[in-house]
């Protein structure tokens, strides 16, 4: 059994589960824990801390893993041992921000690429071909705008960016996030207007980051083979960050 301390950066809807994903506290990168359903998504009972709360981003958690379970499509997954309870250790510091955040930031303003590519999708059979080398990111968009609509009686959520002169257009499936966005009439926003609509009192329109998470692979309608598609798996703005943890 291994042990690793994570600073929680993505907590996502997945398949009837969750998805929960951080950066190692070691500064060795990012980890997904998983457990042993074919998805790999979490159930309640895997991710209740001690305290019988759930993880919340930028939480520091302490997770028991049995194995490495990589994926070509997502070679940060580790199994956990579901026979003990997670642990938050604290919150993460401006220090701990510095040093881990701030250069998976800039990695991707110097990239032209994003999770194996710079399309919203990757074939998985070029995936189980040459393996992806990362399927989580932290990113700082530019031009970001947010859409929420109804499509064949489903809501649908989604951010709308550029990265690096590349323009994505990406189902958002942080539920937090959702349930906020869900209080909006239907059409796209700027930040500035969900801010105001919303009334986001220590939102700043210009400091969003997004943690995008390489999705499990399916076939789409209209398609004859499976394709991993990326998504936004947490909406995280600095400024909101800086004061509840008391950073500023």
């Amino acid at each position: 059994m291994q042990t690793f301390e994570i600073i929680c950066l993505a907590k996502s809807i997945k398949l009837g589960g969750m998805c929960i994903a951080g950066l190692k506290t070691d500064g060795s990168g990012w980890l997904r824990p998983v457990s042993n359903k074919t998805d790999g998504a979490l159930d309640p009972e895997h991710y209740t801390l001690e305290d019988s709360s759930e993880p919340h981003i930028f939480d520091i958690i302490k997770i028991p893993c049995v194995k490495p379970d990589p994926k070509c499509h997502q070679p940060e997954n580790w199994i956990i041992d579901s026979t003990k309870s997670w642990e938050r250790v604290g919150i993460t510091t401006l220090q701990q921000a510095q040093n881990l955040l701030n250069p998976e930031i800039k990695k991707h303003y110097v990239s032209t690429e994003l999770l194996a590519g710079s399309d919203k999708q990757v074939c998985y059979d070029d995936l189980k071909k040459l393996a992806a080398q990362s399927s989580l990111a932290l990113i700082k968009p530019q031009k970001l705008q947010w859409e929420y609509s109804n499509y064949q009686n489903k809501k649908k959520f989604r951010a709308k960016f550029y990265l690096r002169g590349t323009f994505y257009d990406l189902p958002i499936t942080d539920p937090i996030w959702q349930s906020k966005i869900e209080r909006l009439q239907q059409k796209i926003y700027s930040c500035q207007e969900v801010i105001e609509e919303l009334e986001l009192e220590n939102f700043d329109s210009e400091q969003f980051l997004l943690t995008i998470s390489l999705g499990e692979p399916f076939i789409p309608s209209g398609k004859n083979q499976q394709f991993c598609y990326k998504l936004v798996a947490a909406v995280i703005n600095v400024s909101d960050v800086k004061k509840r943890l008391g950073w500023i």
